[in-house]
Formats: structure tokens, sequence, C-alpha cells
């Protein structure tokens, strides 16, 4: 039983998908894939950006192999 299913369009590229309507009622099934949800998501949050930026600059944590352990 899988459920009764629709076509959509993605909300970043735009193609075509089947989904089933009973998770596009949960507002699941925007996107056709984890990878167009991860840039939409990505555009939103800048979250992986921010990482980036952060670790370049040697890393926003202590190592314990830097110095003393306790």
């Amino acid at each position: 039983m899988s459920g009764k299913k629709a076509v959509y369009k993605c909300a970043r590229c735009g193609d075509q998908f089947k989904a089933r309507t009973a998770d596009r009622a949960r507002g699941w099934a925007i996107y056709c894939s984890k990878s167009c949800k991860a840039i939409k998501q990505e555009q939103r949050t800048g979250q992986h950006k921010a990482y980036l930026n952060r670790t370049e600059g040697g890393g926003c944590f202590p190592s314990h192999a830097d110095g003393d352990v306790q």
C-alpha cells in the first residue's frame, strides 16, 4: 500500500515528480530530490557557508591534542 500519488512541480528546479498526496498534505514532497532540498535550504539559511567561514580560520573549537589535556 503506497497510497494515492499525484504529479507535482519541484519548488527549486521545476521538474515534475510523483509524490503521495498524504505527504503533500503534511507539507512534505515539495522538492523532487534531497539535492534540491539541500540547495534551497542553503540559499535560505546560509548555514553551510557560515560553517565554512568558521573552519577556514583554523577551526572554532580548540583541539584536545593541542596543549594540555585534562
